[in-house]
């Protein structure tokens, strides 16, 4: 939790000088800057084993200021927290420095050597002081610690430094020498990489924060991007290729050459085609990869005005990639034909599964259907996880990255092992949900569900009137909303995941409301001027009543496929619109399909006991023999 001022560091520049902290920092030549923070965490540990209460407080600040996760594409202090929870608990940021904090690494900013920590501190000195001063340190050391990181491989944080310096550059005067330093800089990098194709997108980064800073060479950087784009093209690498046409593109709209922008872009959506066709040859990618990509194409040629014929060709392929993708793509299935006894295992489990389903009437069918697996079970998952953690050593050393469907990173799992509780805690939840996304909901959908929704299928016809049944009178489902689950059930039993998804999805964050409500569960806020606004599915997941009502096991399920972002986050990116078409033909999607049939009976279970239970009570009652409560009482 964020404290008070005198609940934090208390240190002077003097304190800070009595230290060697300096000796914590990795080596320049590191490009991961959570090393150092775990340096820090580690020395303020040992100073409280030892009881050197300020050296605790000393490299607790350090610590402290390596955590802050930057984010320079904000408009406000790009210093923010390395973490938060919906209840509003986080880990401190920039802002939260106190004046006498940011005394204290005024007063020793000038002796930092470590060029990247010299950097950072300068910059929150500026960001929070606005020391302008504090900006030109900053401004030096982001290009001295960017020419220290130097690479034509991994290359991000590179161009990282040098896109922050530019940043600060230009609000301290756009223009002015400083600022023309920068720019000249990144101009240098551009010539040294412009002909290392094993760069890759190197230049492209380089180029943008040339255009982004107004570079005059806008002629020379133009067919620069077209003569990387073609080379690309030439050995096939058509992401790259795409990137380049539209950064041509980019280029020619600066120079108001209106023609060629348009030839660019239609030479990026070409690229896009190949994509797709290149896709189709690969049996790990398919239709559905392919399907995505042609649709992408379509728009991409109608943004570049192109011939109507070629649109119409394309949109016709696009359509006959979504047909094929529908009927060959196959999200059950799993290369493990090297793990001894794997296959006859699925072999034994998936017989087991479609017995337990055939040659029984259809509402005993489905409620056993229903019970075909049991959702995760998070207590052994997590010795699971954390069994594994202490035999590898791989995410101690290296973090993980989660990537949402557009290619943006998401979320973040750092190295582990040597930081705080809580982010440890953090870390292992994010960890449980990848392994649950990995293997924990498609071993289920394989080698259970799939096999014995197809028995079914076989058996029954599927009717929307047959599966009315599990929707009267249910606990789990509003009033009303009956018609919009039968859709969406139905959907899922003949694997249409697209519909069921759209249709189910909703439903249950207005199914969870119900049951809170139910539960005398306040499940909206009260605001200052009155209004009062129902708390959307991000927040109603991490209620602690969640748990208390419908078990851990199944609360863990429906956070990790609906809002954790190492799990699908299907709920969010389906409300946004970032999930193509194929991304609902996936493993998960069949889980949470399953697992919303799983609640149904489960609520249809608890009404059908409810109502005899009161019919044997009543009849009870008209012989005048004790009902049941009564008897389970005496």
């Amino acid at each position: 939790m964020v404290g008070t001022e005198t609940e934090r560091f208390r240190v002077t520049a003097d304190d800070l000088r009595k230290y060697k902290w300096q000796e914590r920092i990795t080596p320049s030549g590191e490009k991961n800057w959570l090393s150092s923070h775990y340096q820090f965490a580690a020395a303020a540990k040992e100073c409280k084993d030892a009881g050197d209460d300020l050296g605790f407080r000393v490299y607790s600040l350090l610590h402290t200021i390596s955590s802050f996760h930057p984010n320079y594409e904000n408009k406000g202090n790009p210093y923010g927290p390395l973490w938060s929870g919906v209840d509003g608990k986080r880990s401190l940021m920039a802002e939260d420095l106190s004046d006498k904090d940011l005394e204290a690494l005024a007063g020793i900013v000038h002796e930092i050597q470590d060029a990247d920590f010299r950097a950072r501190v300068a910059d929150i000195l500026w960001e929070c002081k606005r020391d302008y001063k504090m900006a030109e340190i900053a401004v030096h050391a982001f290009l001295e610690g960017a020419d220290h990181v130097k690479t034509d491989d991994l290359w991000p944080p590179y161009t990282e430094r040098l896109e922050r310096a530019a940043q600060l550059a230009a609000r301290l005067g756009f223009g002015k020498p400083l600022h023309q330093k920068v720019l000249a800089t990144v101009e240098r990098a551009i010539t040294e990489f412009e002909k290392n194709l094993k760069s890759g997108l190197l230049c492209k980064k380089l180029m943008h924060i040339a255009l982004e800073h107004d570079a005059k060479d806008t002629l020379r950087y133009a067919k620069l991007s077209q003569r990387l784009a073609e080379e690309f093209a030439s050995i096939e690498n058509w992401d790259f290729a795409e990137m380049y046409w539209q950064l041509a593109a980019e280029w020619y709209w600066r120079r108001k050459e209106e023609a060629e922008v348009r030839q660019c872009q239609l030479a990026a959506a070409e690229c896009i085609i190949s994509k797709a066709d290149q896709g189709l040859t690969n049996e790990k990618l398919g239709a559905g990869f392919a399907g995505h990509w042609m649709g992408v194409a379509v728009q991409a040629l109608r943004d570049a005005k192109a011939d109507p014929s070629r649109i119409k060709e394309i949109h016709r392929r696009f359509l006959e990639l979504q047909r094929q993708a529908l009927t060959a793509l196959n999200p059950m299935e799993l290369n493990v034909d090297a793990i001894p006894g794997f296959r006859e295992t699925e072999e034994q489990v998936t017989k087991a599964a479609v017995e337990h389903v055939t040659g029984y009437p259809f509402q005993r069918t489905i409620i056993r259907f229903a019970h075909i697996a049991r959702p995760t079970d998070a207590a052994h998952l997590r010795e699971q996880v954390k069994e594994q953690s202490e035999q590898f050593v791989w995410d101690k050393i290296v973090g993980t990255e989660a990537l949402d469907h557009t290619g943006k990173v998401a979320d973040k799992i750092p190295a582990t092992g040597f930081g705080p509780e809580d982010v440890e805690a953090e870390a292992m939840r994010k960890k449980m949900v990848l392994q649950a996304k990995e293997i924990g909901w498609q071993l289920p959908v394989a080698w259970r569900i799939e096999p014995a929704r197809l028995a079914i299928l076989k058996e029954h016809p599927i009717r929307r009137r047959d599966l009315f049944f599990l929707l009267a009178n249910n606990p789990f489902i509003p009033a009303g909303h009956e018609g919009i689950y039968v859709r969406g059930l139905q959907a899922g039993f003949f694997g249409d995941w697209l519909v069921a998804m759209h249709l189910l999805i909703p439903q249950i964050e207005s199914s969870i409301r119900y049951v809170f409500q139910q539960h005398d569960v306040v499940t909206s806020t009260l605001e200052s001027d009155g209004t009062q606004k129902e708390r959307d599915l991000n927040q109603l997941l991490w209620m602690p009543e969640l748990e208390q009502i419908f078990g851990p096991d199944i609360a863990f399920d429906l956070r990790g496929i609906l809002i954790e972002r190492f799990g699908d986050n299907m709920r969010n990116e389906f409300a946004h619109g970032l999930m193509p078409e194929s991304a609902f033909y996936v493993p998960t999607a069949a889980y949470l399909w399953w697992l919303v049939l799983h609640l149904c009976v489960t609520g249809h279970v608890h009404a059908r006991f409810a109502t005899e239970r009161a019919d044997q009570n009543e009849t009870a009652a008209e012989k005048g023999t004790p009902s049941q409560e009564k008897v389970a009482a005496n």
